[in-house]
């Protein structure tokens, strides 16, 4: 009897202060979660109301004589985009895409002559890739330029978080006679993106 009540001690003291902590960390549980809620509902909440205005002045490529401008709206997970382009060729529809590289957050540019790898002359597509990289958004439905080589083209699209750094892209146009056939690939213009406002 002697030694039980220093054992009888000891053995209500872990259990309590087990009780207390377990208590402690129900209490803690529910707030650590509610807080990562809100921090991730108001990280939602900032990439939706995200607001920015880019422009893209387009340049020749391939000697093709087309330029023109291009206009986009970011608007949290959608973009406007608005473009106007000559000298390309008339009445054919033309291929028009957002390209960039969505590893590394590299930036796409437009390809200078030295792409011309098989030294043909021109630029194609596939060896502009290493400069502008893949699609990322294609700007559907492509236009077909009217009779003086014309397009006057404006579309909304989604677009991913991955993809949403815009000024790290550039637009190309493509499609132009070859040799007297029409190839829908070659690049025919291109265009940097860049910010006109910092957005939200």
């Amino acid at each position: 009897m002697k030694n039980l009540l220093p054992r009888t001690t000891v053995l209500t003291a872990v259990v309590s202060l087990f009780l207390f902590s377990a208590c402690e960390s129900d209490e803690a549980t529910p707030d650590a979660t509610l807080q990562a809620a809100n921090t991730q509902a108001a990280h939602q909440t900032n990439s939706m109301n995200l607001y920015k205005t880019y422009t893209v002045e387009l340049m020749e490529l391939n000697g093709s004589g087309v330029n023109g401008m291009a206009h986009i709206e970011l608007m949290g997970d959608k973009i406007d985009v608005s473009l106007e382009a000559g000298g390309l060729t008339p009445e054919m529809e033309h291929m028009q895409h957002i390209h960039g590289f969505i590893e590394n957050n590299r930036n796409a540019v437009c390809p200078p002559p030295s792409a011309d790898t098989n030294g043909d002359g021109l630029i194609s597509l596939v060896e502009g890739i290493p400069f502008y990289g893949p699609v990322l958004v294609p700007l559907t439905p492509y236009p077909v330029a009217d009779a003086t080589g014309m397009v006057d083209f404006m579309n909304q699209y989604p677009i991913g978080r991955t993809v949403r750094s815009l000024q790290n892209n550039v637009i190309v146009l493509h499609g132009m006679y070859v040799d007297g056939v029409y190839d829908p690939t070659i690049p025919v213009a291109c265009g940097q993106i860049k910010v006109m406002n910092k957005g939200k």
